[in-house]
């Protein structure tokens, strides 16, 4: 394995030497176990069907801030260790396997020997308790695509073992710091370069992965977000008949319980009054004002209703 090392002069110079692999953060989803990308999300990417989404998320800016109070918070709680934290987007690609990664950090730990991958997380106390805590033991257990990720970050770069920090942000606003092993699983790796070898030569012979349609329904749209002038004859498809079919009653039934619901919201609006909030016997309702000083709303949409279970006959609110 042949690796290069780039280091990129702005975001936009990382974001297009990306393009031409499948990074660690995504390469999970190549083994059917990432929750935000699918083989087909990935293909429409990487083939230049849809644009990536490089947009920041607040998620993704909690990360790039607390990144390097992470370093901070391990480096006070292991002053021995020597943690080499650069923020460069260095970036390590096996130009052969088409796989790419850009390392958060590295580790020097005195009597361990070589050089250690450091991976920096962030959650939510409520996500860390989802996704990160053993229900039965309560150990921390990093989830299995983020493993995936350490583990490639560990190869690509030639380092002994693999380590991930995560930041807890509690409901309190305070920070905890957790910091986990991650076994480096050369089984695992090497599923993982097969996978993405079958990816790009699945591509490179202008296939497309399966498509998942729970969850890559919004893609296939995006994908296919235009027309030109054409009319195909698909009266082969017996499948597809009924599936348009279904649709089509789907959209009716969906057109009728909102013209229903549109019947019944002003009765309810009515009841409150000019309330914000109300409650039935089995109810909790809110309607507040939305607001109209930088843009029109109709009517009918000026307060919309939120409505859920009572939990208790509290009347309080």
């Amino acid at each position: 394995m042949t690796v290069e090392t780039h280091y990129p002069r702005d975001r936009e110079e990382w974001l297009a030497l990306r393009q031409h692999d499948v990074t660690a953060s995504v390469a999970a989803s190549l083994l059917g176990i990432h929750p935000y990308k699918t083989p087909y999300g990935l293909w429409a990417e990487k083939t230049g069907r849809v644009r990536e989404d490089t947009e920041e998320t607040e998620a993704m800016e909690r990360g790039n801030l607390l990144e390097p109070v992470a370093v901070a918070m391990l480096a006070k709680r292991q002053p021995t260790w020597d943690i080499i934290y650069k923020n460069n987007r260095a970036y390590y690609r096996d130009a052969d396997q088409r796989i790419g990664a850009t390392p958060d950090a590295f580790v020097r730990i005195p009597g361990r020997l070589g050089l250690g991958n450091l991976q920096i997380k962030t959650a939510s106390e409520d996500a860390f308790r989802k996704y990160w805590l053993d229900s039965d033991t309560d150990e921390v257990v990093p989830p299995t695509w983020i493993a995936v990720q350490a583990i490639a970050e560990a190869k690509l770069t030639g380092c002994a073992y693999a380590m991930v920090a995560v930041v807890v942000v509690t409901w309190r606003g305070n920070l905890r710091l957790y910091v986990v092993d991650i076994p480096l699983h050369e089984k695992l790796w090497t599923r993982l370069v097969t996978e993405v070898g079958k990816f790009w030569a699945l591509v490179g012979d202008g296939g497309e992965p399966p498509i998942d349609w729970q969850r890559d329904g919004e893609v296939v749209l995006d994908v296919y977000d235009s027309s030109y002038i054409d009319r195909r004859d698909l009266t082969s498809d017996t499948d597809l008949d009924g599936i348009v079919g279904r649709y089509k009653a789907l959209k009716e039934k969906a057109a009728e319980a909102t013209k229903q619901a549109d019947v019944l919201k002003p009765q309810i609006i009515y009841a409150l009054g000019n309330s914000e909030a109300g409650f039935t016997a089995g109810w909790e309702i809110t309607a507040r004002t939305q607001d109209r000083e930088a843009y029109t709303v109709k009517a009918s949409t000026m307060r919309p209703l939120r409505i859920k279970p009572r939990k208790s006959a509290d009347a309080s609110f």
